[in-house]
């Protein structure tokens, strides 16, 4: 904070005029924007950092450089400064205290206008998803996909009433998912894939009739147990959610259920049958099982391969 606050009195060689009233909040952004370079080790970004030896399609576009920051690499705005749309996914973003929100608390002076916040494809930055989330009442995609960022997801995660897309995945989340995203009413995208959820996926997802697009594989989700003839099958989907199929959702993934698929190497060399299911490329459904209960495409559990091939 001390180190933004003396570049932007000391250092900044803008010519932007900030002086008049309506031109207030641009400079708060200003100094939001040089708060988040600073708190993430912007000198060793990968691109588009004020150190020059990083990539950058134009100086214009350099954090920290003269230009309106709304002209920085990944921001969109107002004219009057007033940020939009703010995108720092895959530049190497760094963490200073795992342990605390994923980025400085001064985040929150976006909130009144912030739209889209992307922080993906940067494995070094750690922390949590913080309380302070709730104050975004305009957000409408949030990405912390292929991050370090975990814990639980915070209750303010649910106050996010025009989020459309959330985008979680292959980081480190724990925790349950709770029933209160029945709330999110307008969203389309919810990936999760590939990380440490637990409990149940609540039944109340089948009230999202906007969805198009949800991927639970690889967490670790407790069963729900269903009778279907004379099997009985290993599932973790609520028949609510199964039942949005017939509206929107036409991306569904999901583990494969218990073994239902074998090594597509083991059926080649003919140690055991199986048949082609189209979407899952490595591996075959057993003869005379399904994959999955509803969903488009399914995934094998790691330690069930594994064990297949041993």
């Amino acid at each position: 904070r001390k180190r933004a606050l003396h570049w932007l009195v000391h250092e900044d060689s803008s010519s932007i005029d900030f002086s008049e009233e309506d031109d207030d909040l641009g400079l708060l952004h200003r100094y939001v924007v040089a708060t988040i370079y600073f708190a993430t080790e912007g000198d060793t970004w990968t691109r588009c950092s004020a150190n020059k030896a990083s990539s950058c399609d134009s100086e214009d576009e350099r954090y920290l450089s003269a230009s309106s920051h709304i002209k920085w690499d990944g921001i969109h705005g107002a004219r009057n400064g007033e940020i939009t749309w703010l995108d720092v996914s895959d530049r190497g973003l760094h963490s200073a205290a795992p342990e605390s929100s994923f980025l400085p608390l001064e985040l929150t002076l976006l909130s009144p206008t912030l739209e889209l916040l992307w922080v993906s494809e940067n494995p070094h930055l750690g922390g949590r998803l913080p309380d302070y989330l709730s104050e975004f009442q305009k957000l409408q995609s949030l990405s912390v996909y292929k991050t370090s960022v975990h814990g639980p997801l915070p209750e303010a995660i649910y106050d996010l009433k025009k989020l459309t897309s959330l985008r979680l995945y292959k980081s480190k989340f724990t925790g349950t998912i709770s029933s209160r995203i029945e709330q999110l009413r307008d969203l389309k995208w919810f990936w999760i894939h590939e990380n440490n959820f637990s409990g149940n996926v609540p039944s109340e997802m089948g009230s999202l009739k906007k969805l198009e697009g949800v991927t639970l594989h690889g967490n670790q989700f407790d069963f729900i147990i269903t009778e279907d003839g004379e099997s009985l099958y290993n599932n973790i989907l609520p028949e609510a959610l199964c039942d949005l199929r017939d509206r929107h959702l036409k991306h569904l993934w999901t583990d494969c259920e218990i073994g239902s698929v074998v090594p597509a190497a083991i059926v080649a060399s003919g140690e055991e049958g199986g048949e082609k299911e189209k979407g899952n490329a490595g591996y075959d459904v057993k003869e005379g099982m399904r994959a999955c209960s509803c969903c488009t495409r399914c995934f094998p559990r790691t330690n069930e391969v594994v064990a297949a091939v041993n």
